[in-house]
Parts: structure tokens; sequence; C-alpha cells
């Protein structure tokens, strides 16, 4: 994690996409620091794409979806979600990221 959060340090501004595949490797490596990226993800998302009161509630419930035992319900509501509001690579993280957790089809 290191890693990521130098080469963050140096980026002036780190897209929504590039926001969640962070937050997925907090997920993985850090748990505990999960929790934090996940709700700033959800809050950067909330206001630079300006989701509804209950779209704005369905993302933390995913996300907490995902650190549980129902982690292909959570990434398939994020993916609807992101979908909805173009951001475009969500699919490909989540699909890479449930080949990494094995949980692909």
């Amino acid at each position: 994690m290191l890693v990521i959060r130098s080469a963050a340090a140096d980026v002036e501004h780190i897209g929504l996409e590039d926001g969640l595949a962070i937050s997925l490797a907090f997920l993985d490596l850090e748990p505990e620091t999960f929790p934090r990226a996940a709700n700033r993800w959800v809050a950067r998302l909330t206001l630079e794409r300006g989701l509804a009161l209950a779209e704005s509630q369905l993302a933390p419930a995913a996300f907490g979806a995902l650190a549980s035992g129902a982690a292909r319900a959570g990434a398939e509501a994020l993916i609807e979600l992101c979908d909805a509001h173009r951001l475009e690579r969500v699919d490909a993280l989540f699909s890479a990221w449930h080949e990494r957790k094995g949980l692909a089809d």
C-alpha cells in the first residue's frame, strides 16, 4: 500500500475509477482502512456525479456488502450505479477484483 499512497501523492487529481481501484486495494490489503476509503469515494461520487438520495444510500451499502459475505452482490450494485453515471472502467475493475478474490465465474 505504500506504493499506492506514494503514487497517489504525486498525482494532482485521482479520477473516480482510480479511486475505486484504490478502495478495493485497501479492502484487500488494509481492511481496517477500507471504511474510510469507501466513505470518501462515495462522497466524491455523490458530489461529482450528483447522485440522488437513494443512490447515495445504495453506494455505502454496496461497499458494506463487498466487505462481508455478499461481495458479488455489492460489486453488481456498484457496477450498475457506476454505469448509470458513466464511469466506464468499473466493470473491468470488478472483473479483475473477482479474479483476484476467486469469485469469477
